[in-house]
Formats: C-alpha cells, sequence, structure tokens
C-alpha cells in the first residue's frame, strides 16, 4: 500500500492511507479475506467429505480378498461377495457424494455469513474513520469561512 496519491484514490482514501496506515492494512485485509473466505468455505467443505468416503472406498476395494477370504465358511459367507462388496463401495460412494453436497450447500451459508461479518466489521473501523476525516474537512470549510470573514472585515 502506498503513500502516494494515486489518481483512482479519493481524498478519503488518501488521508486513510496517510493519516491511519494500519487501518487501511486491515480494511484492505478484511475485504481480501472476505473474498478467500467466499471461496474456500464450500470449496473445503465440498472436498472433505468426498476425499473421507472415497479412502473408504478405496479401502475396502483394496482388502476386498481379505474380506471375502476372512468371511469364507462363516455365517456371512452367503451375504458377503464379490458383488456384495461392489455394490457397498457404490453405496459408500453416494452416501459421501449425498453429503457432499449437503456439505457445499452449509459451506456456502457459513462462507457468505463469514464473510460478511468481515465485510461488516471493515465497513465499521472504515466510518469511525470517515467520520474523523468529515469533521476535519468541516473544520477546513469552518476556517476558511473565518478568514474569508476576516479577510472582509480588514478591508
Amino acid at each position: 500500500m502506498s503513500l502516494y496519491k494515486k489518481s483512482s484514490d479519493s481524498t478519503f482514501e488518501y488521508f486513510l492511507k496517510k493519516t491511519y496506515p494500519e487501518h487501511a492494512r486491515r480494511i484492505l485485509q478484511a475485504k481480501s479475506n472476505a473474498n478467500i473466505v467466499r471461496f474456500f468455505y464450500p470449496l473445503l467443505s465440498f472436498l472433505i467429505p468426498i476425499v473421507f468416503f472415497a479412502c473408504i472406498a478405496l479401502t475396502v476395494s483394496f482388502f476386498k480378498k481379505a474380506i471375502i477370504s476372512s468371511v469364507q465358511g462363516g455365517k456371512f459367507s452367503d451375504i458377503i461377495n464379490d458383488s456384495s462388496i461392489h455394490s457397498s463401495i457404490i453405496i459408500i460412494c453416494t452416501v459421501g457424494f449425498i453429503l457432499a453436497l449437503m456439505s457445499l450447500l452449509i459451506g456456502l451459508l457459513l462462507g457468505f455469513s463469514k464473510a460478511k461479518d468481515l465485510l461488516f466489521h471493515s465497513e465499521q473501523l472504515e466510518t469511525s474513520v470517515r467520520q474523523v476525516w468529515l469533521l476535519e474537512q468541516y473544520n477546513k470549510l469552518i476556517a476558511n469561512e473565518n478568514s474569508s470573514k476576516n479577510y472582509e472585515l480588514e478591508n
């Protein structure tokens, strides 16, 4: 963040950067964090269940032969076979995808509410600094009016 006035800066932004650089940094950081939160909350809330259930499905598929051989001759031997394990892998992936979609919706809601909260706090800070700036602008205006009145009275 440069303290030099750019052509796109308003007088308030220049005042903010020059007088309160820490507040200006916090405001810009909050706006940046809000954009990051809007993107990563839904992304992570979707990917975490997908990865979790995909790992479970891969583990079951890797140990498919061991599972079938361990239940051979037991009371579950007629229930657990190659096609039932394949069906259970499909069910695990389906449940994971459904939970991932629900988590995506929750992540969208949480992400946008957190971003809104971050922006609200940055706007509160900006409003308090803007009040100081407006008071200074008002004081300058009053001082200019008083100096012009004094000049008129002298002449």
